[in-house]
């Protein structure tokens, strides 16, 4: 594989990847290389998808519908182009999808079955389509071998290599085997960075193995990143790690906070308990403040046909309470569950690398896909366009893209000495033997960036404590972090890229003097159109980090907002509903 000369290198082998793979090689690469940390098929976030789908189909939904709900809970930070691409293309993933045999729940008469799930009201439908459960990643990757790509499981990537010929050109990735410690530098003449969001090992489900690996890589080869200050306020049940919430919305899963009131709708009287994710989890933190939590979870109104969808959407949850003697003979013990915000980072959207319609970068031949990317389409939350659904699209259109820019390149270079190089820095914490372990730096990042008062409810005075305590990090642990073996090795990288992440995070959200979505500024309180539409470009200049803002085209957007300036309903809703 080392002297090999690929057409497309992905990076990653999650659904957005394999995607990625499998329409490169229908647009006419000839050699494509998925690489995995893990195992393809077993890793990656859409192993445990949760079983949902919320994908428009074009004769069944209404158009305007979604596409203006996504911008709206988009905060109107969406790439427009990108959602058009996006709602036009998803259906045709989900007969992809069907194809590879996956398997979508279905009415008698064949329709789809779909459930009002999250961010779906009365007023406001917004169905979601349901699969059986983790199958998905199986079929994705018989489909990626079928196809004649070729898998390299067990491998991390660390760092992409420039072409010799032009430092602006990516050619290759550098990557180590988890079981020999083997480096093995492998040439290309493109690039797709597909490794999945930063989730910072948090307390959500099946999501450890994310850690921002591309990312990080990316930025550091000259790749500009956005949107780091909006993040993925998720939900799990507080007595381990789930997932699922859109199931569980979808199953007249309700929230009441310790005094037994139903106040979702104090803070979403449209959406109430079905509301997006930052809302929900903005909603739990405030009802804190109050003095009434902790929140919980009301499944008093699972009847046998919620808990046979439980059952075949999220089998693993539902084994895992059968396991802890919350579910006996398909029902729930206990009707009230602690139910907690967790903080997952750029999952399903977010901040990310950012990416052309094409899913192209600013640098030639490197293209990015899925949580890897600044998930342009879906803006801060825009959740008709997010997660799994504007994975498929957006891998797609990055492999299709991908293969095509390969056929431009005859001649492909790296630098041996650049390889060299890179080698002897990541085995660095190899030959630490007095130091710290990675665990350490792992906890470090979580209890400086994980408290309420910073990821969820912010202010600049809690922002500015935890970005000192992230550079003290960098700057005094960060040096003399060791590593056994290949093993720890990987721990190592992982955690060196949570504090940069978390570096990113914490300046970008200091910078956003504003409201918006997921970033909620307890401090400026107002959502400002007039001075803060605007993306927060991320980028590196030998080793420097450098900000800068950029306005969202909206003038020729279909989209508008209708307010120059307002106050975020939360806040409004709290105030208004304050005893």
């Amino acid at each position: 594989m080392a002297d090999k000369i690929w057409d497309v290198i992905i990076i990653g082998g999650g659904i957005a990847g394999c995607f990625a793979a499998v329409k490169a090689k229908e647009t006419g690469a000839k050699d494509v290389l998925l690489i995995d940390k893990g195992y393809v098929g077993k890793s990656g976030c859409a192993t445990f998808g949760a079983g949902s789908f919320k994908g428009y189909i074009p004769d069944a939904d209404d158009y305007d519908l979604w596409y203006s709900k996504a911008v709206e809970e988009g905060c109107y930070m969406n790439d427009q182009e990108w959602l058009q691409a996006h709602l036009a293309e998803v259906f045709e993933r989900v007969k992809d999808l069907e194809n590879w045999g996956v398997r979508f729940m279905k009415e008698e008469d064949g329709s789809y079955r779909r459930i009002e799930g999250q961010g779906s009201s009365d007023k406001r439908p917004i169905p979601t389509l349901m699969f059986y459960g983790p199958e998905l990643m199986d079929k994705a990757r018989k489909a990626v071998l079928k196809a004649g790509v070729v898998i390299q499981d067990k491998t991390m990537v660390c760092k992409l290599l420039h072409s010799k010929d032009d430092p602006k050109a990516i050619s290759g990735a550098l990557g180590f085997h988890l079981e020999t410690g083997e480096f093995t530098a492998y040439t290309g003449r493109s690039v797709v960075a597909s490794a999945g969001a930063q989730c910072y090992k948090s307390n959500y489900g099946f999501h450890k193995m994310v850690t921002g690996d591309t990312h990080v890589m990316a930025l550091e080869a000259g790749a500009e990143l956005s949107n780091m200050e909006f993040a993925c306020h998720h939900l799990s049940y507080a007595g381990f790690d789930t997932t699922g919430m859109n199931i569980i919305q979808g199953c007249r899963g309700g929230f009441v906070n310790k005094d037994g009131d139903a106040f979702t709708e104090w803070y979403d009287p449209e959406y109430k308990d079905r509301g997006c994710l930052n809302r929900l989890s903005t909603a739990f933190g405030l009802e804190a403040d109050q003095g009434r939590a902790p929140i919980y979870l009301d499944v008093s109104y699972y009847k046998e046909r919620e808990m046979n969808l439980f059952h075949d959407g999220l089998p693993i949850l539902y084994k895992a309470f059968e396991r802890a003697g919350i579910i006996k003979d398909n029902e729930f013990v206990q009707k009230r569950l602690e139910w907690t915000s967790a903080f997952s980072g750029t999952l399903g959207f977010g901040g990310g690398i950012r990416i052309r319609l094409d899913g192209g970068t600013n640098l030639k031949g490197l293209y990015a896909a899925g949580d890897a990317s600044n998930g342009p389409a879906s803006g801060v939350e825009g959740f008709t366009a997010y997660g799994i659904p504007h994975a498929t699209t957006n891998g797609a259109r990055a492999g299709i893209g991908a293969a095509e820019y390969a056929r431009t390149v005859e001649e492909v270079r790296v630098d041996q000495a650049e390889i060299d190089a890179l080698i002897e820095e990541i085995r660095k914490p190899l030959s630490v033997k007095e130091g710290v372990e990675p665990d350490h730096i792992v906890t470090a990042v979580q209890e400086a960036i994980i408290p309420k008062d910073v990821y969820l409810l912010r202010t600049e005075e809690n922002l500015q404590k935890a970005l000192d305590q992230i550079l003290y990090i960098k700057k005094y642990e960060m040096p003399y972090i060791k590593a056994y073996d290949s093993h720890y090795l990987r721990m190592a990288i992982e955690a060196k890229n949570m504090v940069l992440c978390a570096e990113l995070f914490l300046r970008a959200a200091l910078m956003r003097k504003e409201t918006r979505g997921s970033h909620m500024r307890m401090d400026y309180p107002e959502t400002d159109n007039k001075e803060w539409l605007k993306w927060i470009l991320i980028s590196q200049e030998n080793g420097e980090l450098k900000f800068r803002l950029e306005d969202v085209p909206i003038d020729k957007y279909p989209m508008k907002p209708k307010e120059e300036r307002y106050r975020h309903p939360a806040i409004i809703n709290m105030e208004k509903n304050r005893r």
